[in-house]
């Protein structure tokens, strides 16, 4: 299946006020004059911290599996 096929899929999966969101957001990011990236510009010294973290907290065994993770997004979404 390819990306866009998939992108397809998970919409006509979703409910109709669920796909307006997506449509109004879409809509926004070809309108705006910022950049379409949502995402905040970060230092490599907060990469690294959060790396830092992340293998504090599996080490300590604070985590989940990936499965289950994927799990729970398919039952929540329905769309993986």
């Amino acid at each position: 299946m390819s990306t866009i096929e998939a992108t397809v899929s998970m919409m006509e999966s979703m409910p109709e006020d669920a796909r307006m969101k997506v449509m109004q957001y879409a809509q926004k990011l070809f309108v705006s004059k910022k950049p379409a990236n949502p995402f905040a510009a970060i230092t490599t010294e907060q990469i690294l911290r959060d790396l830092d973290q992340s293998e504090n907290d599996i080490s300590e065994g604070n985590y989940r599996p990936m499965k289950d993770v994927i799990d729970e997004m398919e039952r929540q979404y329905g769309f993986i």
